[in-house]
């Protein structure tokens, strides 16, 4: 709101400038040739100047509508990076699962992983338990 307030103020005071040229000029009654010849520059340099106020205000209007569509663009785009990185945590955690599920099935159906598994950790066993009793034999 306020920025529209600045280009309405602005555009007052431009129109108020130049009543204030042409007031000057009218009641001056210009009646030779160099006061036409200098009423004419003042005219031209005043539409010269209402024309490059104009395409500025289009500019900046333009940049501030780009900036806006750029700055929704950016959440939009945030918004979905957060999506995907919960889609990624959730799948994430339903491979753990079923790389959990795939290892118990599997060890169901061919039981030699877990027959492996049993007869090291006897093999390990026995073997601190043999290592028990030679310390005891020698009097440790």
């Amino acid at each position: 709101m306020t920025k529209n307030f600045d280009r309405v103020v602005s555009v007052i005071s431009l129109l108020i400038g130049l009543l204030s040229i042409a007031m000057s000029f009218y009641l001056a009654q210009p009646d030779s040739n160099t006061n036409i010849v200098s009423l004419s520059g003042w005219v031209a340099s005043a539409l010269i100047t209402i024309a490059l106020s104009f395409t500025a205000y289009k500019a900046l209007w333009k940049l501030e509508t780009d900036l806006i569509v750029a700055h929704d663009k950016s959440l939009k785009y945030k918004d979905d990076s957060i999506r995907h990185k919960d889609d990624l945590v959730a799948v994430q955690s339903d491979m753990a699962s079923y790389r959990n599920i795939s290892t118990a099935l599997s060890s169901m159906i061919s039981p030699d992983t877990v027959r492996n598994d049993i007869r090291t950790r006897l093999a390990a066993h026995v073997d601190s338990k043999v290592d028990h009793t030679k310390g005891d034999e020698n009097g440790n």
